[in-house]
């Protein structure tokens, strides 16, 4: 019966409803809230409910448009409300087409009408094979791609993972002069292709499109004044006479090439070349002979094939010059607004930016046997499932215990968990409970925090956690004629059965192959 344009209408309403409703208690669910792993199936579920939500109000738009004039029509043939005969002729030929459809199946059980929500319930992928492993469901980058292709770009340098990390977003640090290559121009499309991707996987309930889009109207209004980040020219540098004559290097002063390349160091000569507006890419060699091919030629005589991209040649002669100025700013303004790009969709995903340089330095300092046991520990990575969705009373945020529910408040007062304990050491970090915060002083956290103060961690510093005291103790230690830190028998090391020996111990055991 959903044939005539009111029902379709009335049927898009409820649907929608019915969807909305969904989202809600999805949202709204214990388990939403529970772990990372359910909070991130909760809003995937709710986005595709919306997404399904929004696909029925464009259709409903569409009857309410009336294209064909069905509905008019329909409405015609109601009546005005006034004529009574003819409103009560349209509605026993619809209770009459309504019977005839239903002809033959009186036996049959109407649906709720939710079915399709289930469909779309069960059409939705596992969370887990949305994102890799480096990914750990959506709490981590993966930028090992992009690390290695920056790594192995002319416009890059060779650094490890955790520095690319760290330095990624700054794109002012490389060199103008080699960011107008193709290759620059890939990597930025890349970097922000997966950014995006990230984000809307991880984040389905987040529009990071509209996000963009308010980036790319701020970056319009900053590129006309002139506030862009290493584009304050416009990516429009001139090179006119008085420029090349004022360069780094005095050509004049040397008779030939070799006479120069011993005078100059590496670094003068590409000081020289970028001061000219030279292309400062090939070998030393090639540099050298670009900078002595220009000594004594005027402006005009230099070949412009010479000249760095984004460089005009004499600016002064706009009538002349006028396209090469808007052609070289326009690829300059290309190049600035990709890279406005990527730095707000890094911004959008700050918060897993810093988690995953934080499991980068994490995986660095445990072991493999470490790394397996803390996966193990991890609810997310757990292999048993729940299939009971009943909802916990848990009104005072308790934590769960081997059952899955709430442990006895008595039990969360006994052991401390009420208790917050704060190390600055480790950056300000809180601990629960009186077990945890012990545990932590022989911890990768704490460990890592007292090799960047450089104080060699023993038993003497357990309990400090101020940064002030760290210090003073291990000056102390240090200046003392009995008892002074002895780095051969008072520091720690461990072997991989988790064993603490001092260094001298474990170096003797090694030395014997005991270990």
């Amino acid at each position: 019966m959903a044939s005539t344009a009111l029902e379709l209408a009335r049927r898009a309403h409820e649907d929608i409803e019915r969807l909305e409703r969904r989202a809600c208690r999805a949202l709204t669910s214990e388990s939403a809230s529970a772990t990372h792993k359910g909070r991130l199936t909760a809003n995937r579920l709710a986005s595709g409910l919306v997404e399904a939500a929004a696909d029925r109000a464009k259709r409903l738009r569409a009857v309410y448009d009336d294209a064909d004039g069905s509905m008019a029509e329909e409405k015609a043939s109601m009546g005005d409300g006034e004529d009574a005969r003819m409103a009560l002729r349209a509605f026993y030929e619809t209770v009459k087409r309504t019977r005839a459809s239903y002809e033959g199946r009186e036996s049959d059980v109407a649906n709720d009408g939710e079915a399709f929500l289930d469909e779309i319930e069960q059409s939705l992928e596992d969370p887990s094979a949305a994102f890799s492993g480096e990914e750990n469901l959506g709490r981590c980058l993966d930028l090992h791609e992009s690390h290695a292709t920056f790594s192995n770009a002319t416009f890059g340098e060779r650094c490890d993972y955790s520095q690319y990390l760290a330095r990624c977003g700054d794109f002012a640090s490389i060199a103008r002069t080699k960011k107008f290559c193709s290759a620059y121009t890939e990597y930025l499309d890349a970097l922000l292709a997966y950014l995006v991707s990230f984000h809307e996987r991880a984040m389905p309930l987040q529009f990071v499109g509209e996000a963009l889009e308010r980036d790319a109207e701020a970056f319009e209004a900053r590129w006309t004044k002139g506030e862009c980040v290493g584009w304050e020219d416009r990516g429009v540098r001139a090179v006119d006479e008085k420029m090349m004559k004022s360069s780094s290097a005095d050509l004049s002063a040397f008779s030939s090439i070799e006479e120069m390349r011993a005078a100059l160091d590496v670094d003068g000569v590409k000081s020289a070349l970028e001061s000219m507006g030279l292309k400062m890419g090939g070998t030393p060699e090639q540099r050298c002979e670009r900078l002595w091919s220009v000594k004594g030629k005027k402006l005009s005589e230099i070949d412009k094939k010479l000249f760095a991209k984004g460089v005009v040649v004499d600016l002064k002669k706009k009538s002349s010059k006028g396209d090469d100025v808007a052609k070289a700013e326009a690829r300059a303004k290309m190049v600035a607004r990709k890279e406005s790009q990527c730095a707000e969709a890094l911004r959008l995903l700050g918060k897993q930016l810093d988690a995953t340089r934080t499991n980068v330095e994490k995986k660095s300092t445990l072991s493999l046997a470490e790394l397996q046991a803390e996966a193990e520990e991890d609810d997310d990575f757990s292999d048993a499932e729940t299939d009971e969705e009943e909802e916990i009373y848990n009104p005072l945020k308790l934590p769960l215990g081997w059952d899955g529910k709430p442990i006895p408040y008595w039990l969360y007062k006994l052991h401390g968990l009420n208790m917050e304990y704060t190390c600055e050491i480790c950056g300000n970090y809180s601990y629960w409970g009186r077990r945890a915060f012990e545990r932590h002083f022989t911890e990768w956290r704490h460990q890592h925090g007292m090799r960047c103060l450089k104080i060699p961690y023993t038993r003497a510093f357990n309990e400090v956690v101020s940064i002030a005291d760290a210090r003073a103790l291990h000056a102390n230690l240090s200046q003392r004629d009995d008892g002074s830190f002895d780095v051969a028998l008072d520091a720690e090391v461990e072997d991989t059965h988790g064993n603490v020996y001092n260094k001298k111990t474990y170096e003797d055991l090694k030395r014997q192959g005991l270990l």
